[in-house]
């Protein structure tokens, strides 16, 4: 959810090409939904002007996909999973189809990049790598 989805939605109404109680129903969502045992945060993007990133540790395969179902279905920005282990990834890419993968994070939706400048991403040997791709993920999230 974000400004522009929130300006077309009064559009919508305003013109008539989708009722009230429609964009009632669209913005209960807002700003959290409860998933299982977990609070999605689909308001992040308009209160931070960044996406919401899921941590992988300690969430089973099935609350990762409940997770990113929820923030593909009703969200509009990039998502993000971090820290994914084996099982979450193979549970994760068969619900909801491949995603952009570097060292156990994935990514759906990447936006197009915008130019905000450069970034150095430094580290400081091998056992660095799986941050440094993260970062990169996490950065490609954000344009």
């Amino acid at each position: 959810m974000d400004q522009e989805f929130l300006r077309a939605l009064l559009d919508d109404v305003s013109s008539g090409r989708i009722a009230p109680d429609d964009a009632v129903e669209q913005l209960k969502r807002l700003p959290f939904r409860q998933v299982d045992d977990t609070l999605v945060d689909h308001h992040r993007h308009l209160r931070q002007g960044a996406p919401e990133a899921v941590y992988g540790p300690g969430k089973s395969p099935e609350q990762c996909v409940s997770i990113v179902g929820e923030l593909l279905a009703h969200g509009r920005g990039a998502v993000l999973v971090t820290r994914t282990n084996e099982d979450q990834r193979k549970a994760l890419e068969a619900a909801h189809g491949v995603a952009e993968c570097a060292n156990g994070s994935l990514l759906w939706r990447a936006p197009s990049p915008i130019d905000h400048g450069n970034v150095l991403v430094v580290s400081a040997g091998t056992a660095d790598v799986p941050v440094v791709d993260e970062c990169l993920l996490a950065l490609k999230a954000h344009g």
